[in-house]
């Protein structure tokens, strides 16, 4: 991988995020809008590479499945990225057997423009289809290009449309759901106040929709059995490292199989617990604020604040090591990429 030295405005470092990243210093954030700052990026040269072809299973493409949870029985796990460990127990929940699809991120963002939530972004049709657009054929891929304010501003709408109680709020008796994820002054800053897009109030024993956390998300790509984990270097449900191209390509849409573009969600082999393209496809984005790995925790959830949201799961894009379920990255919570997603979970 070659190093490059790239000098950047705060402008356009959303668009240089694009080009996957290795596990580098991470730019600096910038005082104001108008800041312009100066970063070394690792930036992965374009893949060449000979196709895979092993077999893929027919893609989940109904509303129903595309739709449903996997229930996660609790544990203890060593959560891991290959430098930093910690043991991390976690209580049983919910997760989403799938990747948020535009189709369904569109049904609920129509209703939630209808009843009074607002959002910074209206959500691409997979890496590079409309945007805001009434869903097409690719309805099944993933949605992108929205930030992490617009994915936990969106989960609240979910949640009040289909009669359960939000997690994010704006006050702190935790009677006002957050309902707008509009930048204001804050377009390209860390709103730090107490309530804000960025420091939500959390009812975590709500029953509804949230981010993973950090943990949750690697408890559940790494899960076996319980008393067995897949290795950190893995992509997740894999049977080999992440630089295994046949056990790779079972699980991942990668930029050996993919041809550079997002597939419908559900159209590789699940892991253990049944859970699609926990590896691949596109990145996914976590609740925690990016840092480093605390000790011994139980329902660890991130510090307190930072900088940079966590997300994982490499993507049809990035480099192949970006697959293995122990690597972390993370981005401005104010910016997208065309791919980054997410996945829902819920509390049991």
């Amino acid at each position: 991988m070659k190093k490059a030295l790239c000098v950047l405005s705060a402008a356009v470092l959303a668009f240089m995020a694009l080009s996957s990243c290795s596990k580098e210093e991470a730019p600096t954030a910038p005082d104001s809008p108008e800041a312009t700052l100066t970063m070394t990026y690792a930036i992965t040269p374009a893949f060449t590479a000979t196709p895979t072809t092993t077999p893929t299973p027919d893609a989940v493409q109904t509303a129903v499945e595309v739709r449903s949870f996997v229930s996660v029985p609790g544990g203890t796990f060593t959560q891991t990225d290959g430098s930093e460990s910690f043991s991390h127990t976690i209580s049983s929940f919910y997760i989403g057997k799938c990747q948020v699809t535009y189709e369904l991120w569109y049904e609920v963002y129509q209703w939630a423009i209808g009843s009074g939530y607002v959002f910074a972004n209206a959500g691409r049709e997979g890496n590079n289809g409309g945007t805001g657009i009434i869903p097409t054929t690719r309805k099944y891929e993933p949605v992108t290009t929205i930030n992490w304010r617009d994915m936990i501003v969106w989960c609240n709408a979910y949640s009040e449309m289909t009669g359960r109680t939000p997690v994010y709020y704006t006050n702190e008796e935790k009677t006002i759901p957050l309902r707008d994820s509009t930048g204001g002054d804050y377009e390209d800053l860390i709103n730090t106040t107490p309530g804000s897009f960025d420091n939500p109030y959390v009812n975590w024993s709500a029953n509804g929709y949230r981010l993973p956390t950090e943990g949750e998300w690697e408890y559940a790509a790494r899960y076996i059995n319980g008393s067995s984990w897949t290795p950190h270097n893995y992509a997740s449900g894999a049977t080999a490292d992440y630089t295994d191209d046949t056990a790779t390509g079972l699980v991942a849409w990668y930029p050996y199989n993919s041809g550079d573009v997002t597939h419908d969600v559900g159209g590789k082999n699940p892991n253990a617990l049944g859970i699609y393209d926990m590896s691949g496809n596109v990145r996914e984005w976590c609740w925690d604020w990016y840092e480093s790995y605390p000790g011994m925790s139980a329902d660890y959830k991130g510090p307190a604040n930072g900088s940079y949201r966590t997300y994982r799961g490499g993507s049809f894009y990035s480099s192949p090591d970006n697959l293995q379920s122990g690597f972390r990255f993370y981005f401005y919570p104010y910016s997208g990429l065309h791919d980054l997603g997410f996945r829902l979970v819920r509390t049991q």
